[in-house]
C-alpha cells in the first residue's frame, strides 16, 4: 500500500485550504472518487473489502500525525474527516516551497492574466511549464510542471469576466477523468 502518497495528497489539500481561507484548529473534509484512491494506494480489484481494509490501516498509520481521522464512503466516494490535531499537524509540518500560495494570490487577482499565471509557474522551476489551450467548455488552460517534483498537480483554468477559477488534480486522476 502506498500510505504516504494518500497522507501527502490530504496533507497538500489541507495546506491548500489554509492558504485561501487561512488557519483555523477545527476539523476539515475532503472527498475523493474510490478509483482515484485505489490508484494513489496502488490497489487493484474490484473487492469493497480490500478497500475497506486498506482505509483501516491508512486511519492506523496516519494516527500520530492527522489523529483519528473518520473515513465513511457514500457511493463512490470516500470522505476523509481529519480532527483539529490533524490540522494542526498540517499547518505546522506540511512542506511548501511557496508556489501554491503564490500561485493562489495571483489568481485571486481580478486583473491577473494567463501571464501573470504562467510567471509564478516559471518562477518557481528551471525546467519547462506546460500549457495547453483546451477545447472544453469548462477549461480554458491546463497548466502543469513537466517535473512533477515541483508540484504534482495540473492546474485547470477557466478565466470569467473579472475572476478565474481552477481545479488541481493529479496527473493519472485527469488523465482518467479524459481531461
Amino acid at each position: 500500500m502506498q500510505y504516504a502518497a494518500l497522507e501527502q495528497m490530504l496533507m497538500n489539500s489541507i495546506k491548500e485550504v489554509q492558504i485561501k481561507l487561512g488557519y483555523e484548529k477545527e476539523s476539515i473534509r475532503f472527498y475523493y472518487p474510490e478509483k482515484a484512491l485505489m490508484k494513489i494506494l496502488k490497489i487493484s480489484g474490484e473487492s469493497g473489502q480490500v478497500v475497506k481494509t486498506a482505509m483501516e490501516g491508512f486511519k492506523e498509520y496516519v494516527k500520530g500525525r492527522l489523529g483519528d481521522i473518520k473515513i465513511s464512503k457514500s457511493q463512490e466516494r470516500f470522505c476523509f474527516e481529519i480532527p483539529p490535531e490533524g490540522v494542526e499537524y498540517a499547518a505546522e509540518n506540511g512542506k511548501d516551497n511557496g508556489f501554491l500560495k503564490e500561485f493562489i494570490e495571483t489568481v485571486e487577482r481580478p486583473d491577473a492574466a494567463l501571464d501573470d499565471i504562467l510567471h509564478v509557474f516559471q518562477k518557481f522551476t528551471d525546467g519547462k511549464v506546460i500549457c495547453l489551450e483546451s477545447g472544453e467548455e469548462e477549461c480554458d488552460y491546463i497548466i502543469y510542471f513537466e517535473d512533477p517534483s515541483v508540484d504534482c498537480y495540473r492546474y485547470y483554468m477557466k478565466f470569467h469576466e473579472n475572476h478565474i477559477t481552477y481545479h488541481r488534480f493529479l496527473s493519472d486522476d485527469a488523465m482518467d477523468m479524459g481531461l
